[in-house]
């Protein structure tokens, strides 16, 4: 039997072998000759490690198409500083390989300074090679995660060559950092529960990394850690499935199956993650999967303990450490929020940056495909692979530093998760919709404030209204193993409310329960039910937490009328939220303390406000007394706090206090939906659209089935620039309904913003129409006709909206300033912005970001009408 090498002896090996794979077969031996001349041994151990992987795989099926792609690619030493490129501005060189460079770049429509990485080739447009590269750089685009470097867009410059655009962060690489020495224990959990929150991310779209390690780990001034370099990933649904080496070191981070060139799936990430976390703890490798792959079965043994090495280090840690490197896969952790979950609950570290939650999605089991042989060609292959999409921040200190913190901190998983579907309405008369929603609606804000319980939001569990959805599918969907459901029945003076929770896995019944009382007793049931869930799931009610305000509940009517206002302000529609309002001040009438009744009225004036229904200067300063009152009487509340944020930064165009008040709604409630919705707002008009998009993402999680979130991500996306993702964002929420005003509108602006201006106008008539010719939906169309040469029809259009000003409606400044500025007449619109500014047009925070003004920003008069706005 061999004697296992020591582990000085395998990275010795592993070096070697990795430099050899980098070179052609006809130049290998020679190296090996010179670099194993002293040391026979040295060059048997690489030698049959070359051969074991001497297998034909499909990566070099492929290589009748890649290998001309690869020899067009030669390290280039012109310049592109100083050129144009679409909208950008090439400055400086900032790095570079062998396949590709990157330079910093400005972006003259947004005013940001961006990293722009060019192939070093010249691609023909019917290219296959090209095509696939930009195939998988959609897919790699997709991945937007606070904790994942990603692709902004995809370009082609007018002589044919790709390229990339992605942010370009200040900081440095975690293999920098760690070779100053071992991290602390806290730091060193926090990037890797950042990296294990973007490889859920990536394994949930079907994406395996395949080349994690410290190198491809870029840790921003903020301490966020983004994963780099997803160059060689397997993607379930591209041809492309080589396990590729590249940099030196890349296979000491190799797991067992890749080492053997076996299937791998998403497993062999988190191998290569607790790779990295052994060395951030101790500031050495352990023994790698290659080391282990060549050891007798006999002699297998578990992988050293990192408190060997530094006895800090607690045994719950060595257990985490040891369990990701288990030489078969299978007694690994079997999904990435597995391992986050075990490191959170470590308890080194409770406030992690970046904001990336865990992901709630379908299955992390991509299917398994073959190693494919570690060929010469299939060496070349990831090469091009690699140096497309290696990622700016690969290449060392960047620039630019992200502005502001960086998104909310994210929170460590619940133990459990629950979903409450909206309870059927079972009274005869069948007109108590209101009062079965409403009391789906507490139970869900009761339940979201349970320690020890993560609940599906109001509209990801509305959306199952009315259908016979399987509780399975149910579960999958949300990313929830509990379901609550139930039904009302309200005849005359009585109430019958029962209730069900069910297990997910198995369909199994937990707990069940019917109620009949008195009509006005149905506030004390949702608690009472909220109680026996605490109970049954043997998590931590916090006190009388559905009630707010005085220590007493709201008497029957009262609660009756808040529930009626809920139902009408779910709506959205002007109609609904006049009628929300009249609701919600019945109920404060009866019931003065009641915290909830004034947090409703808040947020309906809130909105009435936002979308033109009401002045601003009216609707805003009511939505900041209503709750400023909620907060009095229950400073525990989320919503209110979130309100005040939003009339901060919409009324009072003030950034530094609202994000105050949204951080503290998001420290209330990490859950709540609409305050990370609403801060990526206020990140985007700060022109912070990396972070923006973290946070609406983060919206996204919390309520997968939500229109708005789902939207208004396409909107970030469209003010960031990056306009071909927000238009595939845009049409997958059409997707999920095809008469949502809004992605109509923000449609039309993003083909405007690509020149499309056909296509502009009719996505614009759509927005009218399902608008029912919405003030903002109307001035938009006009402007879009105005800039396709049809003047005649959007002048039309502008004299309707100024005789709906003229007979007492609101016309909204903002918008018909962007009109005459589509027009030709400048004079005009910043008329209307001066109004805008008078109006405390809530629309002026996106000054200094919004597409449509960028000729306007140009005129030395918009720095002035800025100046008044920002106070600066």
């Amino acid at each position: 039997m061999t004697p296992t090498p020591a582990p000085e002896r395998w990275r010795r090996i592993e070096d070697v072998l990795a430099q050899a794979l980098q070179r052609s077969p006809d130049t290998r031996d020679a190296f090996l000759n010179a670099e194993c001349a002293s040391d026979t041994e040295l060059r048997r151990e690489v030698d049959s490690l070359l051969a074991a992987h001497e297998r034909q795989g499909a990566v070099d099926r492929l290589a009748a198409d890649i290998e001309p792609l690869a020899a067009q690619l030669r390290p280039s030493d012109d310049t592109l500083s100083g050129r144009t490129i679409g909208h950008y501005v090439l400055g400086e060189r900032v790095g570079g390989g062998g396949m590709g460079v990157v330079y910093k770049a400005h972006d003259t429509r947004l005013g940001r300074i961006v990293a722009l990485k060019f192939l070093q080739a010249h691609f023909a447009s019917e290219d296959k090679a090209a095509e696939r590269f930009r195939l998988e750089a959609r897919a790699i685009a997709a991945l937007e995660h606070p904790n994942i470097c990603t692709v902004h867009e995809i370009g082609e410059t007018d002589d044919g060559r790709l390229y990339l655009t992605m942010p370009l962060y200040e900081g440095e690489t975690l293999q920098q950092r760690i070779a100053r020495g071992p991290l602390p224990i806290g730091e060193a959990v926090s990037i890797a529960v950042q990296v294990a929150r973007g490889l859920a991310k990536a394994h949930a779209r079907g994406i395996v990394h395949r080349d994690v390690k410290p190198s491809n780990v870029f840790i921003t001034s903020d301490g966020v850690a983004k994963l780099l370099d997803f160059g060689i990933a397997k993607l379930v649904d591209v041809t492309l499935t080589g396990t590729a080496v590249g940099p030196l070191g890349t296979v000491a981070y190799m797991s067992p199956e890749q080492a053997m060139g076996v299937g791998v799936d998403h497993r062999t990430d988190l191998w290569a993650l607790g790779v990295v976390l052994y060395e951030m703890l101790t500031g050495e490798r352990p023994p790698s999967g290659m080391a282990i792959a060549m050891r007798d079965p006999g002699q297998r043994t578990a992988t050293p303990r990192p408190s060997a090495q530094r006895p800090e280090v607690s045994a719950a840690l060595d257990r985490i450490v040891q369990r990701s490197l288990a030489w078969s896969a299978d007694e690994r952790y079997q999904g990435a929020q597995e391992l986050e979950r075990e490191l959170l609950a470590l308890g080194y570290s409770t406030d992690v940056p970046g904001g990336g939650a865990p992901v709630a999605s379908g299955s992390t089991r991509p299917a398994a495909g073959r190693v494919p042989a570690w060929r010469s060609r299939r060496a070349a292959i990831a090469g091009v692979a690699t140096g497309v999409l290696a990622l700016a921040g690969w290449f060392g200190t960047a620039r630019l530093r992200d502005e502001g913190r960086g998104a909310a901190a994210g929170v460590a998983p619940a133990a459990t998760t629950i979903a409450v579907l909206p309870f059927a309405d079972r009274s005869p008369s069948g007109d108590q919709e209101y009062f079965s929603d409403g009391i789906t609606d507490e139970l869900i804000a009761t339940l979201a404030r349970v320690d020890g319980l993560r609940v599906a939001s109001r509209t990801s569990a509305f959306a199952y209204k009315g259908r016979n959805a399987d509780i399975r599918t149910v579960g999958a969907q949300l990313g929830v193993d509990k379901v609550l459901e139930g039904s009302v029945r309200r005849a005359g003076n009585r109430l019958r409310i029962t209730a069900q929770l069910v297990n997910v896995a198995d369909g199994y019944q937990l707990w069940n329960e019917s109620y009949d009382r008195e009509a006005g007793e149905g506030f004390a049931i949702q608690e009472e039910i909220a109680r026996a869930i605490a109970q049954t799931l043997q998590v931590r009610l916090i006190g009388a937490v559905a009630r707010g305000g005085e220590g007493s509940a709201p008497d029957a009517e009262a609660y009756d009328l808040y529930l009626k206002g809920r139902h009408e302000w779910y709506r959205r529609t002007e109609d609904g939220l006049r009628n929300a309002v009249k609701y919600f001040e019945q109920a404060v009438a009866r019931a003065p303390g009641y915290a909830r009744a004034h947090t409703g009225l808040a947020d309906a004036y809130a909105v009435l406000g936002f979308y033109d229904y009401l002045p601003p200067a009216e609707a805003f300063p009511k939505a900041e007394e209503a709750a400023n009152r909620a907060v009095a009487l229950d400073p525990t509340l989320a919503a209110p706090h979130a309100t005040l944020g939003y009339v901060a930064l919409y009324h009072h165009w003030d950034f530094v206090r609202g994000e105050e008040s949204f951080r503290r709604a998001i420290a209330l409630d990490p859950n709540y939906s609409t305050a990370h919705q609403w801060y990526a707002n206020l990140l985007t008009a700060a022109g912070r659209f990396s972070e923006a998009e973290g946070e609406m993402r983060r919206a996204q999680q919390d309520d997968p089935l939500s229109l708005i979130a789902t939207v208004a991500l396409g909107w970030v996306q469209y003010h960031a620039g990056s306009n071909t993702a927000a238009l595939d964002q845009l049409r997958r929420a059409m997707e999920q309904d095809p008469n949502y005003p809004l992605t109509h509108l923000w449609e039309s602006m993003t083909l405007e913003a690509m020149d499309s201006l056909g296509a502009a106008v009719e996505a614009s008539r759509r927005a009218v129409a399902t608008s029912d010719s919405g003030a903002i939906h109307v001035a938009q169309l006009a402007r879009v006709l105005a800039l396709s040469a049809s003047r005649g029809e959007a002048e039309r259009l502008l004299q309707r909206l100024l005789v709906r000003g003229s007979g007492g409606g609101y016309v909204p400044s903002y918008e018909v300033a962007k009109i005459y500025e589509a027009l030709g007449q400048p004079e005009q619109a910043f008329a209307w912005l001066e109004r805008a500014r008078a109006q405390r047009s809530h629309s002026l925070v996106f000054l200094r970001v919004d597409p449509q003004l960028s000729r306007l920003r140009k005129d030395e008069r918009f720095e002035r009408l800025a100046a008044r706005v920002f106070g600066g």
